[in-house]
């Protein structure tokens, strides 16, 4: 249609033209002597038309004769822009792809601009890692920090180290990176890590604060974290009667009571002879969540008031009549205070809930207290059958 329209305003022109050149008396002059030319006005405006269209049209072609060279060099670039560019789209499809050793090649030779260099060296530097290739892995990541991402490559070397467990190697890069980004969520849950492998438990507790602050964890992992770290420090305080104390005072409620963190304070509280503590601790827990761990650890510790022990025992016995573990727990308690016959029943009722090695290692030693050796030996036994089954 576009062409219909040019085609006829073109031919109207050209109508206006012929009909103006056939009417118009006017005419042009050009002397130059002894020399003289008469030329219709029509005439002349269309050579001066023409002149001028030729005149343009020379000057374009010169234009662009000059700047050949420019343009082909610019043509040039733009096609080796254009390969380099579907080299490194082709070195990130393969790396998303999992063809680590063509993603490798690819991106560890590609050439370009500093900041997608440094990009590709580390993903190059990702691949090699998958292949198991440290070589080639640190190369990329020293191009990668000459190029411009040195965040990036440092973000990387941490967490390569850590895949091998070199904690100490991991804390060297972190600290690099965090000269360039301290807050970096990333960062802080690899240092994160890396603390835990070093068994740095008090900078762990400071790392989860900064990590609960940013929502960069999930509720559930941080509080298994916190568990653990609660648990650890108090291991580590074992030693230091003050310390312990301090430290078990700061611990939120939720945490005292639970099971990991109530296990670990109360062992530890035992190794300072501190029975009672160890006591209250474990009694709070279990009257909060009942663990069979708990229950085993409450029949070791020694109180002062033995039978005040043995009576809150029975009361969770009454709630508990057939918990095979608080009935070992039991036993083990009264044969403490010497009371054989209450040990013999509770650890009978045990064995008969569930045959227990620990259940049948107590009645072992009961009877042999009270010289039966043959049943000794039956239940002695009867234990190490237990123990190969499992």
């Amino acid at each position: 249609m576009r062409w219909l329209i040019s085609f006829l305003i073109v031919a109207v022109l050209a109508v206006a033209l012929a009909m103006a050149g056939r009417y118009d008396p006017g005419y042009v002059v050009l002397v130059y002597p002894p020399w003289r030319m008469e030329i219709s006005f029509i005439s002349f405006v269309l050579i001066a038309i023409g002149l001028v269209v030729g005149g343009i049209v020379l000057l374009r072609l010169a234009l662009l004769t000059l700047n050949l060279p420019r343009i082909v060099r610019e043509q040039r670039e733009q096609r080796a822009a254009k390969k380099r560019d579907e080299n490194f789209v082709g070195g990130l499809r393969a790396y998303a792809e999992y063809r680590y050793q063509d993603a490798e090649l690819s991106l560890g030779q590609w050439q370009g601009d500093d900041a997608r260099r440094g990009l590709a060296r580390v993903l190059a530097a990702r691949a090699a890692q998958e292949m198991r290739a440290t070589p080639q892995r640190e190369r990329h990541l020293q191009e990668a920090s000459e190029y411009g991402a040195e965040l990036a490559a440092q973000l990387f070397e941490a967490e390569a180290c850590l895949d091998a467990k070199d904690a100490a190697a991991a804390l060297v890069a972190i600290n690099r990176a965090k000269e360039i980004a301290p807050q970096h969520t990333a960062l802080l849950r690899l240092e994160l890590k890396a603390r835990q492998l070093t068994g740095q438990w008090d900078e762990v507790d400071r790392l989860l604060d900064a990590l609960m602050r940013s929502n960069a964890m999930e509720p559930g992992v941080a509080t298994q974290n916190r568990r653990m770290a609660y648990a650890e420090n108090l291991r580590r305080r074992a030693e230091d009667d003050r310390g312990l104390l301090e430290y078990w005072k700061k611990i939120p409620a939720d945490f005292k009571a639970d099971a990991w963190v109530a296990r670990a304070a109360a062992r530890a509280f035992m190794q300072r002879n501190g029975h009672d503590t160890a006591l209250d601790v474990l009694e709070a827990a279990l009257n909060r969540d009942w663990h069979e761990e708990l229950v085993a650890l409450y029949g070791e510790v020694r109180g002062s008031s033995p039978t005040r022990q043995i009576e809150q025992a029975e009361k969770w016995l009454h709630a508990r009549p057939r918990d095979a573990q608080l009935l070992l727990t039991l036993a083990q308690l009264c044969s403490v205070q010497s009371l054989w016959g209450k040990a013999q029943s509770y650890l009978e009722a045990s064995l008969a809930i569930a045959a227990s090695a620990e259940g049948h290692v107590r009645m072992a030693e009961l009877k042999t207290q009270s010289g039966q050796p043959g049943e000794a030996c039956q239940h002695y036994q009867k234990a190490l059958a237990l123990c190969r089954a499992q």
